[in-house]
Formats: C-alpha cells, structure tokens, sequence
C-alpha cells in the first residue's frame, strides 16, 4: 500500500549544503538560449526526517544537467543559508531564457502563504515556525515579473506534516498567483492536499518528472500534462499533480522525437545493438562514470573511443572548476551519492518494490534486501539490478515483485537493464525488462526490437505487451488483428493476462468475428486460476446477459469474489449492486462504503457514484454537499469525464452552496464535459449559458482552453 509519507525515517547527520555543476559545454545539443535551474532537497529535519528529498533532487539535478540547465543544487538549506538561497535564485535564475526552481522537502501554509522549511527549522510554536521558514512568494517574487524567459516554479513537498497540529499552520500549499511573466507553478498535488513521499527511493512525484524531461519533442505543457498521468495512474489516483499560470513561449525541453533514430556505429551492419540504445541515454550525461563504465563493457564498440574522450573531459572539467563556496554554503559534483551515516545506511538494508492499483500485492511481500543471501544457485545468483528497476508485476517469470509502470526510473532502469543485458545478451527476461522500460520511456521501435527478442524464446509477457501496443495504438496505428495474433500465443503459455484479453477480443469483436459464447469461455479459463480481471469481467457480462443468460445474482457473487482480492471496479460494482438493490439485498450504507473504500484505492468511478448518494442523502446516508463536491471534483481529476456534467448540475443547481447557483462554475464544468463528449452536456451548457452575457461566456472559454493545456483532456 502506497504510504503518504516517511516523514519518520531515521535522519541524514553528514551534511552537504549545496552542489553545483555546470557541465552543458559537451552536450550533442546547442541550445542558443540560456537554461538554469536551482534545485533544492530537504530531508535532514530535526522534528520529521524525510528519507526522499536528497534522493529526488539528485536524479532532478541530474536530469536537468543533461539537458543542458546550469544547475545549483542544494542540500538540507538551513536558516542561516536562506538569505544565499535567495541571491542565488536572483543572480542565477534572472535573465535566463528558461529557469526552474525545484524543492522538495516539508512544506506547509499559514493564513494563506505557503512556507518551505529549512532543515533546523524551530517547532515550539507556530510563531517559531512562521519566523523561520521560507515564505514561497519571497522567491517567486523574485522571478515572477523577469521580462526575460519562462519560469518554472516545481514543487515536491511531503506535506504529512506533523507540526500543522499547532494553531494556524495547515497541511500543504496554498494557491498561488503566477505574477505578470512567463510563469508556471507545478504542484505535485492540488492545493492543501497531502503529497506522497513514496516507499521506494524516489518520490511518485519526481519519478515521472524526471522521466518526462527525458521524453524527445515535449513541450513545458506536454510535459506536466504526462507528469500529471503517470502520478495519477502510481499513486492509483491518490495524488493529482496541478499546475497554475500561464506562458506563450513554446520550449522543448529534449529536441527530437520518439521515432529519432539509434546513433550510427561505424562498420555496423544496420542492426539496433545495446550499446547504441545506451548511448542514446547517457551521452548527455554529467556524470564520467557513465562513459567509464560504457567503455569498460563495450571495449569494441566504436561509440567506446567517444565515451573515454568525453569522460576525460568531464574529470577535466570538474577539476577546474573545483568547489563552488557561498556563505554557509558547500557544493560537490551532482555525480556524487547524497551523504548518509550508519544509521541511515542500516535504515536503508530493504526497500520497497512500489506498486499501485487492484494488482499491487501487500507491502508485506514487496519488502526486499539491499543486500541478499550469498547462497549458491539461490536468488543472489538471479537477481540483476535490471529486476529491481524494472520487472513487471503482472509478468509471471518475473524474480522479484516488481514495479508498477508509473513508478519506474526510466533513467536509472535504462541503464541498469541495458548493462544487465549486455552480461547476458540472450536473457529473454532481461530483454522483455529493457523492453519495457523503452516502452515508458516512449522509444516505441526500440521497446518492439526486444520485445520481439523476448518473444522468440516464448516468454509470455512480450507477448502481452506486443499485444498490447497493437490493440491500443501504441507507437504504431491500431491493429486488432495482430494484436490477438499476440495474445493467442501467450495463452497456451498460460499467461492469464492473455487469456483475459482473448475472451474480451471475442466479447467485442476486435480482431476476429464476434462471438461473447466464446469469449465467456476464455474469461472462464482466467477466472479459473482467480485472475480478478477476468472475475470482474464475467460479472460485467452476466450483469449485462453478454455470451450468458443475465443474472444479477451471479454478477453480484462474481463482483464479491473479485472485490475480496482487491478489484476496485468489481469493488464499485458491488457497491453500487447493494445500493440499487439489483442481485443482492438493498443496502445504501454497505454499498456507500465499499463505494468508498474503492475511492480510496484509486478508483475514478466510485467517487462519482457515493457523491451522487451524498447529494440528496439516501438510506442510512445522509446528505452532505461538501463531500459530494470534493468526491466529484476528485473523480474528474482521476479523468471520469461525466463527473464534470454533475459538477455542472450541481452548480446550477446550488446544491453545493446552500441552494445558491454559481453559473460560472457551472458553464466552465459543462464546457469541460462538452469537450469531453459527455451525453447531454452541451444540452446543460447551452442552458447555463443563456443565464450569462456574451463576455463572460468567451472569458471562461478561454479559461477552459487554458485548463486543457495545463491538463489535457
């Protein structure tokens, strides 16, 4: 189970304030405009330490550099130090054509202003709090107003915050105004809600920030927009990135596309090689150590003579240019592990595999060593770093837990996997794992070249997965032929995803004629072996009298079993089963509650219907406008888009301001909903609309043009 916070794990005691790296001078990219960025980590907290922070600005600072940003990156910022981090964002950041400044660290609010914590920061009282923090709006007046550039203000703060216990002080951020420039203000989760530290190394949050900076051809939006989805789909919707102000220039972060093709190698024969796959990743790095070790495992490759050349210029580099010093300040390379003690690295003898959704297992089973049995034959001997970055949870051959997509380091599992492989070149698992990652990352051609090598040695989740990109269009048109051509060969392998997928494609028609009598047959087969997905899917067909006879009863039975195994749509049927009475005996307040324990585990659909029982109250359920809003508003943004018209509704109704309309609102939900193709929402929107001048309706066009940008659709 994904946890809100690790606020106490044991703390850093070895401190290094501040490094700085400006390492852009050998990049393959020329960036005629300036790139900086300051990245802040805070995790040493006297009164809560946070285990991530230092974590997560280290891959964010690294990322950054090889985009070709002069980053300052600062570690555990002290009271005494927040004067230089404000000229340092004043000298560093002003003029620069693109500027981000990143935190992660505690945060809070008080009366309206967002604070940052430094790392000694004082807790007797809320006044000691209040005078030591970092006011937020300090820096971003800063930047806000700069005629020159974009500004990017990031902000990844654990906010499970065990001092808002004290008067005045609240959990997370408050809104805040962009200012009269080019800014954007990243929230890794909408105002005054609770961020996740996450259990494995990195926060949910930082993860998918790093790995859409590393997507070719992504613009500033592009890339939040794909941040935003990945967070949702780790956190199973717990955790809902925003963002707030506007800019007009375009930047693309990372030139190129996902089709830009694999570095030449000199006297090759064509063939994509593992070693122009890693090259690709890494020839940007601000890190010797990467061209190092490429040389070292890749001796005959041609790329291996550019890799020693570049690591000695950046040994060279880093040599002149020696410590950066500023008052209370420190620095060293970005390449350099964020410090620990004993304590710490003893804290750190298991991680956590992070999973989320109906499949995520108990984190009781994902508990790994760092550090494993020295047995001969046992897992020591299987068990590659590319495992412990990279396995799917749903591949049945996997040899460790696993991760879920959103939670995977592109950057480091790339490596990982691709130096793995180049060890044992004809591993299908390592292949299908390195595949995968190239999946994420978005390399689409590159992900099917191994998926295909996986394939050819019958391992059943290449299959699924070349199956998959065929089925919904993933780097290639939609093709539902091939992929149940996939899919019919993963299923005598007894792959149970397969076997799922193959009664869907008779159930709908999708690659062969259709025939649900078949289908049902395959979703039997599944189900047989306890596979929810398909449990849930037999249900849904005897709900629906789908290649069956209808039968409430059997669907509601079938919809407990899947729920009992943790299947949050079967979960939200039953819910709403109970609460309509249809197969099973009526019951409002039982179905209301499993309805709600689905939205907690991430369900889009759930929120939607308890809000729909709160909005007039019903049964033992009373009526509570309050939390009918906040379930709808957190089912639009988990992307149920029929919970916009019910927004809609609802303001023009007042049914959530005590009978009172808010047409404004209203007309911006339903515009949302229409641009969603929601049933009935123009019809609502039109209605609404009537009640407003002309005006006002163009300023909330533009306002919902402007949402869809930041947010997508």
């Amino acid at each position: 189970m994904m946890q809100r916070s690790s606020c106490f794990r044991p703390k850093w005691i070895f401190l290094i304030p501040l490094l700085a790296l400006f390492l852009t001078a050998f990049s393959h990219m020329a960036h005629a405009e300036r790139r900086a960025a300051i990245v802040v980590g805070n995790g040493e907290y006297e009164f809560a330490p946070l285990a991530n922070p230092k974590n997560d600005s280290k891959l964010i600072a690294a990322t950054l550099t090889e985009l070709g940003f002069d980053v300052l990156l600062f570690y555990d910022v002290k009271k005494a130090a927040v004067g230089d981090l404000e000229n340092a964002t004043r000298t560093h950041l002003l003029g620069a054509d693109l500027a981000i400044l990143y935190y992660a660290g505690h945060a809070l609010q008080y009366e309206g202003r967002s604070l940052l914590l430094p790392v000694d920061v004082r807790t007797g009282s809320a006044k000691e709090v209040v005078d030591d923090a970092m006011v937020l709006n300090d820096l971003i007046d800063i930047v806000k107003d700069d005629p020159v550039g974009v500004k990017l203000i990031i902000l990844d703060a654990c906010r499970n915050n065990p001092l808002t216990s004290e008067k005045g002080l609240q959990q997370g951020l408050a809104n805040i105004e962009a200012g009269s420039g080019q800014v954007l203000i990243a929230f890794a989760t909408g105002a005054g809600e609770v961020a996740y530290d996450g259990t494995g190394v990195n926060s949910p949050y930082s993860l998918a920030l790093a790995n859409a900076l590393q997507q070719p051809g992504l613009d500033i939006y592009d890339t939040f927009r794909t941040v935003r989805g990945d967070v949702r789909l780790a956190t199973s919707g717990s955790q809902i990135p925003w963002i707030t102000g506007s800019i007009e220039t375009k930047f693309v972060l990372k030139p190129g596309g996902a089709d830009e093709p694999a570095p030449e190698v000199p006297g090759g024969d064509g063939a994509l090689t593992i070693d122009q796959v890693l090259w690709y990743f890494i020839q940007d790095s601000a890190d010797p150590t990467d061209f190092e070790r490429f040389a070292k495992v890749f001796p005959k490759s041609q790329l291996a003579v550019e890799a020693l050349k570049r690591s000695s210029l950046q040994v060279a580099e880093l040599q002149k240019r020696g410590l950066f010093v500023s008052g209370a300040l420190a620095a060293t390379a970005i390449s350099t592990e964020p410090p620990s003690d004993e304590a710490t690295e003893a804290a750190g003898a298991e991680f956590v595999f992070q999973q989320a959704g109906e499949r995520a297992v108990s984190e009781t089973f994902r508990v790994w060593p760092r550090e494993m049995p020295d047995t001969q034959s046992g897992m020591k001997t299987i068990v590659t770093d590319c495992d412990l970055y990279a396995a799917d949870p749903n591949d049945p051959q996997r040899v460790v837990p696993g991760v879920t997509n959103g939670l995977v380091n592109v950057r480091d599992g790339l490596r990982s996997c691709g130096y793995a492989l180049a060890a044992d070149p004809s591993n299908p698992r390592l292949q299908f794992q390195l595949a995968r990652v190239l999946e994420i990352a978005k390399r689409y051609d590159w992900a099917e070249h191994f998926y295909e090598l996986a394939s050819q040695q019958q391992y059943s989740a290449a299959f699924v997965n070349l199956g998959y990109m065929a089925r919904a269009g993933v780097g290639r048109e939609v093709d539902y032929k091939r992929a149940l051509d996939f899919y019919m060969k993963a299923a005598p392998l007894g792959n149970l995803r397969a076997r799922t997928n193959v009664g869907t494609a008779y159930i709908r028609g999708q690659g062969v004629p259709q025939n649900p009598e078949e289908g049902i047959l395959w979703y039997r087969l599944a189900a047989s072996s306890g596979w929810s997905n398909a449990i849930t899917a037999l249900g849904d067909s005897f709900r629906r009298g789908t290649g069956v006879k209808k039968d409430d009863v059997e669907a509601t039975r079938l919809y407990a079993a899947a729920a009992d195994a943790g299947q949050i749509d079967a979960m939200t049927n039953l819910g709403r089963a109970y609460v309509s009475g249809l197969g099973v005996k009526k019951d409002v307040k039982r179905g209301f509650d499993l309805m709600i324990r689905a939205t907690e585990m991430g369900n889009q659909y759930a929120p939607f219907y308890a809000a729909r029982l709160l909005v007039k109250g019903e049964g033992n359920v009373s009526r509570d406008a309050n939390r009918a809003f906040a379930l709808l508003e957190l089912s639009a943004r988990r992307g149920f888009e029929d919970a916009y018209l019910e927004l809609a509704k609802g303001y023009a109704e007042g049914s959530f301001s005590r009978g009172k309309p808010d047409l404004k609102k209203a007309y911006f939900s339903a515009t949302l909903a229409t641009r969603f193709k929601v049933d009935e929402a123009e019809r609502t929107r039109s209605s609404v609309g009537e009640k407003l001048n002309a005006a006002t309706r163009k300023q909330i066009d533009e306002e919902v043009e402007l949402f869809v940008q930041q947010n997508g659709l």
